[in-house]
């Protein structure tokens, strides 16, 4: 019983995901105003100078290098210290896939970036974020690669938090430094939510086919 509704709550929620992703494409879409992006950004906007360089260095934690950099060392750990090949090679493939997936939505939706100044250089469109989408594909399969390996009920916890506060804090970034609307950040993290929930699947699919 206790288990039939843990997998009713994680289909409950993971529908409310899709809703909130198809709400945001649409909107942004048909190029309607979200509520959400003057009321969060208003927030953001006290944030004090002071604290822009932090930013500035912790939105790197979400781009090409900075991804590339954990990946590798990732890899490394899955291939030569765990030897799973399968987790290796799925979470290889979810980020290049995720990565060309956010770069065509872009493309397609080709929605402008906020009307400030950035404080960091940006050279393709608004939305979805990258670093929220394809963010959200790294570090939550790594948090779940990780935790499935570990045994200590506080270790687990704690590479969850590590990994939910990062991602938090990466998209915050986005919209400290101008360069992402809010609705471009949470879209980003509900489209990355669903890329990495069909990725896991598909691992553990494979991997009980492996073990039969």
């Amino acid at each position: 019983m206790e288990a039939k509704s843990k997998v009713n709550y994680s289909f409950i929620f993971m529908g409310m995901v899709i809703i909130f992703a198809l709400f945001t494409t649409i909107k942004v879409a048909t190029h309607s105003i979200f509520w959400m992006d003057d009321k969060i950004a208003g927030l953001f906007s006290h944030v004090p100078g002071s604290v822009i360089p932090f930013f500035i260095q912790l939105t790197e934690m979400g781009d090409k290098k900075g991804i590339g950099v954990v990946a590798i060392l990732m890899l490394i750990w899955l291939l030569v210290k765990k030897r799973n090949y399968l987790g290796a090679a799925v979470f290889a493939l979810s980020i290049a896939i995720g990565n060309e997936i956010s770069k065509l939505l872009k493309d397609y939706f080709a929605r402008p970036r906020p009307d400030l100044e950035h404080l960091v250089n940006v050279k393709s469109y608004s939305f979805p974020s990258g670093h929220a989408m394809v963010g959200m594909t790294v570090y939550f399969l790594m948090a779940y690669l990780l935790i499935e390996s570990t045994v200590s009920k506080t270790a687990k916890i704690i590479i969850g938090a590590c990994a939910a506060i990062l991602l938090l804090l990466i998209g915050a970034s986005r919209i400290i430094l101008h360069v992402h609307y809010p609705s471009d950040v949470l879209g980003g993290y509900a489209l990355g939510y669903i890329w990495v929930s069909i990725s896991i699947i598909l691992y553990n699919y494979f991997k009980k086919k492996k073990i039969k």
